[in-house]
C-alpha cells in the first residue's frame, strides 16, 4: 500500500513538472509573438512598432546577396561607424545589441529570439556597404 502511495505521489510530482514546462527554474522564456522580417538588397521590412517582451523574428532573405540581421537598441540618432565609414562598429554597439543573425544565403528563412524593452531599436544588415546603402529600419517598442 505504501509503495502505491509513493508511486502516486511521484506521478503527481512528474505531472506538475511537465505542466510547468520544466522542473528547473532557468528555462528560456517562450516567444510572445512571431514577427516577420524580410531582407533584400538595401531594404529591411519589419513592422514599425512592436510590443515589448520576447519576440521571435522570422527572417527571410529575398536576396540576391547574403544578409545578416543585427537588432540594436538606439540611444542617439546615428550608430557609430568603423573607419571604413561603410559599416557599423559592432564592438561599439555590442552592449546595446538585442540579438544578431550571421549572414544567411538568399532564400533562407531563419529565426532570432530577442527580448525587447520599451524604446527605439534599429534593425540593420552590416555587410559591407549594406547599412550605408539603406539596409536599416527604425522600430519603436512599447
Amino acid at each position: 500500500m505504501l509503495v502505491h502511495y509513493r508511486l502516486a505521489m511521484l506521478a503527481a510530482a512528474l505531472a506538475a513538472c511537465l505542466a510547468m514546462g520544466s522542473c528547473g527554474g532557468d528555462s528560456a522564456p517562450s516567444a510572445k509573438s512571431t514577427v516577420r522580417v524580410t531582407e533584400r538588397d538595401f531594404k529591411i521590412s519589419v513592422p514599425q512598432r512592436l510590443a515589448p517582451g520576447v519576440q521571435e523574428l522570422s527572417v527571410f532573405n529575398k536576396g540576391p546577396a547574403r544578409h545578416e540581421l543585427i537588432v540594436v537598441r538606439k540611444h542617439g540618432d546615428e550608430l557609430p561607424l568603423r573607419r571604413d565609414e561603410l559599416t557599423v562598429d559592432e564592438d561599439a554597439i555590442e552592449p546595446v545589441e538585442a540579438g544578431a543573425l550571421e549572414p544567411g544565403v538568399a532564400g533562407a528563412r531563419r529565426t532570432l529570439r530577442v527580448n525587447l524593452k520599451p524604446g527605439r531599436y534599429e534593425f540593420i544588415c552590416n555587410m559591407a556597404g549594406h547599412y550605408m546603402g539603406g539596409m536599416e529600419k527604425d522600430v519603436v517598442v512599447g
